[in-house]
């Protein structure tokens, strides 16, 4: 009689492969963690903005992303001279500033109802 073939039993899995596979996901689930938090905590920050600070604009003209910077900094291109809240009017600025910036606040694709207009000058360096 003739034996049926024996199948071998799945290599074990050794303890050290699976904490270093928890690690590596504990680590991802961090920096993501991470990255999403400082991007949430710093991507208003201009809405509080007030005179005196300065900004830099990490977008273009049509569509400007600015955002506080220190004013000695060589990315420092404008200064704020005038917050005025609760208005999108930025004919407000005209003889005072440079430029009048304008923004509506949208958190999670809701409107906050938060608006209001930054005058600006440029730094001329």
């Amino acid at each position: 009689m003739t034996q049926p073939p024996q199948l071998s039993a799945p290599p074990a899995r050794s303890r050290k492969a699976g904490i270093a596979k928890i690690v590596v996901i504990a680590a991802v689930v961090i920096a993501l963690g991470t990255g999403a938090v400082y991007w949430f905590v710093s991507r208003d920050d201009i809405d509080r903005a007030e005179v005196g600070d300065c900004l830099t604009n990490d977008g273009n003209l049509i569509f400007p992303d600015l955002r506080v910077v220190g004013c000695d900094g060589d990315d420092a291109a404008f200064k704020v001279v005038r917050v005025l809240p609760d208005t999108k009017d930025t004919s407000r600025c005209q003889g005072l500033t440079d430029i009048g910036f304008n923004e509506e606040l949208d958190r999670n694709r809701h409107r906050s109802g938060k608006q209001y207009v930054l005058c600006l000058n440029g730094i001329k360096r």
